[in-house]
């Protein structure tokens, strides 16, 4: 299910972008383009490739064993929810994402990679606070860790859910904040050394992180149905907002967003 989600995703990201940049993204192959995921995962599924080290192979896979415990906690939330720490396993699993990221870039044993995924890892360790400390919020204003407890209150709590937005961006590596594989300065980042199948891993697992913040967004912010409404967020955004750079990113994370932050906090109690 992960990876059908992701093929028609991205096959939908591709739509949306080429209207956007007024043209039409696939529409070669069967109709509409709808089997273009399908092709391109076949070509990556087919490249060879030298496994010269067992880490070079097992990290992505890592990647995605890492979604799949996120995912199983979406598909079967109505049993597993009810452990009363539903919002603190997440924040457990998804912090493991920096390691990975790191580990991804240091087993390319290329300079590029290596400087991608510290990159990419220091960018998402300093907005995991932010994450931290918004969702500790919300856990106040609902008096619950159990994502059954909360409903649609978006404006009540407006404020977070801005800062959240942000937040999602970042973490999802979406424009204007895709730094992780910023082509124009990092020659692709921590992937570049990846290719067939082991990029495919990896290119799944982005993609399944993003369905599951719009998830987990929709599932806090704005009920539980209205996750392709933050979907579609994250695609529109990346069709019309330029790159960023990073100094300005961090600059936010650690200025900006904190002083917004410390207001929040006083507002709350």
């Amino acid at each position: 299910m992960v990876f059908l989600r992701v093929c028609f995703l991205t096959l939908f990201e591709r739509k949306v972008l080429g209207y956007v940049q007024n043209r039409k993204g696939p529409t070669k192959v069967l109709f509409a383009g709808l089997l273009q995921p399908v092709v391109d995962g076949g070509k990556l599924i087919l490249k060879r490739m030298l496994i010269e080290k067992f880490y070079y192979f097992f990290i992505p896979f890592f990647s995605i064993i890492i979604i799949a415990f996120l995912r199983v906690r979406i598909w079967f939330y109505r049993v597993s929810v009810l452990l009363n720490n539903s919002i603190f396993f997440i924040l457990i699993i998804r912090s493991i994402v920096v390691y990975v990221l790191f580990i991804l870039g240091w087993g390319s044993e290329n300079v590029y990679g290596v400087l991608g995924g510290l990159r990419s890892s220091s960018q998402m360790v300093a907005y995991e606070i932010i994450i931290f400390f918004v969702i500790i919020l919300v856990v106040i204003y609902y008096k619950s860790w159990n994502l059954l407890d909360y409903s649609f209150s978006i404006w009540y709590i407006r404020d977070l859910f801005i800062v959240w937005l942000l937040i999602l961006l970042v973490e999802t590596n979406r424009s204007p904040y895709d730094f992780a594989e910023g082509e124009s300065e990092l020659v692709s980042g921590y992937n570049i050394e990846y290719i067939g199948v082991l990029f495919a891993y990896m290119f799944i697992a982005e993609y399944g992180i993003l369905i599951f913040f719009s998830w987990v967004t929709s599932a806090i912010f704005l009920g539980y149905y209205n996750f392709w409404l933050v979907l579609v967020f994250l695609v529109v955004v990346r069709g019309f907002v330029p790159r960023s750079r990073y100094d300005i990113l961090i600059s936010n994370c650690w200025k900006f967003i904190f002083i917004v932050l410390r207001f929040l906090i006083f507002k709350f109690f």
